[in-house]
């Protein structure tokens, strides 16, 4: 028995007996910067107490927190002065990066400018099946490439995919589920927002009302179905029968963007039209979440799924009755945050902190040295090769901190499947009387399954993709840090400003993006990574894209390495990103030159992203968030929730 399994088997007991759900208090934390441990490749204490970006790397920073948001002031003369002097410095010097590079940025758009002329005439005809998410993206792609390059045929490329997506939007005004017809609505997995949004991007460039309306006509279906929580569910049956697909139907649904999609709709839809009956009932939320939480002692999560009065229900056979840190950092974080932005009822962010701990605390848990050399091991011996890292540093599939789920009273947790949590260390007789059928009670320890898997056997019945979990490969912390290190260092009207910018530049704030702008043109890194070698194996720019695809994939831009979050940071050649550097040298270009104007420069606040929720990009990111610059707004929390 490994040494952390060993203690756990001994103490679990007595903690679940005492009601301290294996909670030990973290030691209080010194301040100054983070500490990284080489050793084991990870951070001693990310506790709220220790959160600071001092002294960080541009990876190690966009890693844990997120993309950053530029703030720009007004200069003294002297000042305006020194920096028209550094922009003209600026400016010659990426002129004689093209001299000695082939005018790499006129190359790169000419590239992009190509392919996206080829795209034009290949939108499709119908709004289904796989060219669903090729008219969405499509339509973003080709509003983003007006926006930059000006020609109109991307405009109306756009809105001729808007126009087949609106075609296809059913009387209620929601859209369609597959094949089951107008009675069914799915409210997650952006069968709505997705269009919604689109919507309102086409009303945005085209000024044509309809699109609006159309939007317009969504959110009231959609508000037509909240819950008395405040939430949504999962899906709906305007005749009560059954659609035949998992998820709750009579509750609140953290999962997939049930709820967080739709609280993002109704809060843009009310900033575009005044009515306060979109937000009339958002605040409950704020109850809903206190009652819903899971946990005994210091153990605070949520499940995925919830009926109407606050039980946990379960949906797929991975999704059971048990906290879930997934529901963490995928919906009810987010929530929380936003609801402290529009309230500043501190209950929200305190409820975060205890959260987060909790999640903290079981990350340092499972820092010991042995236990990492066992997951390595079994990582190594089964993970699936279509998910194995490309580095010895992450080979691991499973990350500390990140089960699928963990036992409300904080003793264990694991991987979910067959609707039974399968822990990872040993199970007390406390645990198997207290949680029944909740857990597997046969399934051996990550101790046992080290030692299957170092002799070459198969992991018990053949779960090899256990090891797999949802939360450790498809998950980020970084807007949950993000949120507690700007209220830690600024309280809400520091985390405030984080979620805010303004929707155009005065004279001296151009300039001073401008500089950035040149500034980024120039970095080596965007410049390499902008120019992959055209025409050979692999490559992967924008004459190599066979859709719009990458846009989608945008949101997974930064987060923790290792991970499918965390695009930015590929290395290895070929970098599966090249298209999105080739994008953004030329925005950067256009700006630094002055071709990007103040006002398409600036495009308001990141408010409740659309587009990055877990990682946020950067205010300067040339995609941006998109969504919310729908309707720009230097601050989107300015809502009225729970009052007349």
């Amino acid at each position: 028995m490994d040494k952390l399994a060993g203690v756990k088997s001994i103490v679990l007991a007595a903690c679940i007996v005492a009601g301290l759900g294996g909670w030990t208090a973290p030691m209080p934390a010194e301040a100054g910067p983070l500490v990284f441990d080489k050793e084991i490749g990870h951070y001693k204490d990310l506790s709220y107490d220790a959160l600071s970006d001092e002294g960080l790397s541009w990876e190690e920073r966009a890693s844990l927190f997120g993309g950053e948001t530029a703030h720009y002031g007004e200069l003294t003369d002297a000042q305006r002065k020194a920096k028209r002097k550094e922009v003209e410095g600026l400016l010659a010097r990426i002129a004689m990066q093209d001299k000695l590079n082939g005018d790499l940025a006129g190359r790169t758009e000419k590239e992009i400018v190509t392919w996206l002329d080829g795209q034009t005439g290949n939108i499709p005809a119908a709004y289904t099946g796989g060219d669903v998410n090729k008219l969405r993206y499509g339509a973003v792609g080709f509003f983003r490439a007006y926006e930059l390059f000006g020609d109109k045929k991307y405009l109306d490329a756009g809105l001729k995919c808007a126009d087949v997506i609106m075609k296809k939007q059913w009387a209620k005004g929601h859209w369609p589920w597959g094949n089951l017809g107008e009675n069914f609505v799915r409210i997650q997995d952006g069968y709505n927002d997705g269009p919604f949004w689109v919507m309102l991007y086409a009303h945005k460039m085209s000024g044509d009302k309809k699109y609006f309306e159309s939007a317009k006509r969504c959110a009231d279906v959609l508000l037509s179905l909240q819950r008395k929580g405040g939430g949504w569910s999962d899906q709906w049956s305007f005749s009560g029968r059954g659609s035949g697909h998992s998820g709750v139907v009579h509750g609140i649904s953290f999962n997939d963007n049930a709820t967080n999609s739709t609280f993002q709709m109704m809060v843009m839809i009310y900033h575009m039209t005044g009515d306060k009956k979109y937000i009339a009932n958002l605040h409950k939320l704020g109850d809903f979440l206190a009652m819903a939480k899971m946990g005994e002692g210091k153990v605070v999560g949520w499940a995925e799924q919830y009926h109407d009065d606050g039980r946990p229900v379960r949906a797929r056979q991975y999704e059971i009755e048990l906290p879930y840190p997934r529901a963490l950092t995928r919906g009810v974080g987010p929530l929380l945050t936003w609801l402290y932005l529009m309230t500043g009822d501190e209950a929200h962010m305190d409820l975060l902190k205890k959260a987060y701990a909790w999640h903290e605390h079981v990350r340092q848990q499972e820092l010991d040295p042995e236990v990492l050399a066992q997951w390595k091991d079994i990582a190594k011996a089964w993970s699936p090769t279509h998910h194995a890292m490309t580095t010895e540093n992450y080979m691991m599939e499973y990350l500390p901190g990140w089960p699928d789920a963990w036992l409300p009273d904080g003793s264990n947790w694991g991987r979910v499947l067959s609707f039974k949590l399968m822990p990872w260390y040993p199970l007390a007789p406390e645990q198997k009387k207290k949680y029944g059928n909740l857990i597997d009670h046969n399934w051996p320890p990550v101790s046992e399954l080290a030692k299957l898997a170092r002799a070459g056997q198969m992991p018990p019945r053949n779960y090899g993709m256990y090891v797999y979990c949802h939360s450790s490969v498809g998950n980020s912390l970084s807007e949950i840090r993000r949120s507690l290190l700007e209220h830690k260092r600024g309280g809400r009207k520091g985390l405030l400003k984080y979620y805010s910018n303004p929707t155009k530049y005065t004279p001296d704030q151009y300039l001073q993006a401008r500089i950035d702008a040149a500034k980024r043109v120039l970095d080596k890194r965007n410049r390499r990574m902008a120019l992959p070698f055209v025409g050979s194996p692999g490559y992967t720019g924008m004459s190599a894209m066979k859709d719009f695809g990458f846009v989608g994939a945008k949101g997974r831009w930064y987060g923790r390495q290792g991970t499918k979050w965390g695009a930015a940071f590929d290395l290895p050649y070929p970098w599966s990103n090249a298209h999105w550097y080739q994008w953004q040298l030329v925005y950067d270009v256009k700006l630094a030159k002055g071709k990007i104007d103040a006002d398409a420069a600036a495009r308001g606040g990141r408010g409740l992203e659309t587009v990055a929720g877990m990682t946020h990009l950067d205010s300067w990111d040339v995609l941006g968030e998109w969504g919310m610059a729908c309707h720009e707004m230097e601050n989107h929390f300015d809502v009225p929730i729970g009052k007349k």
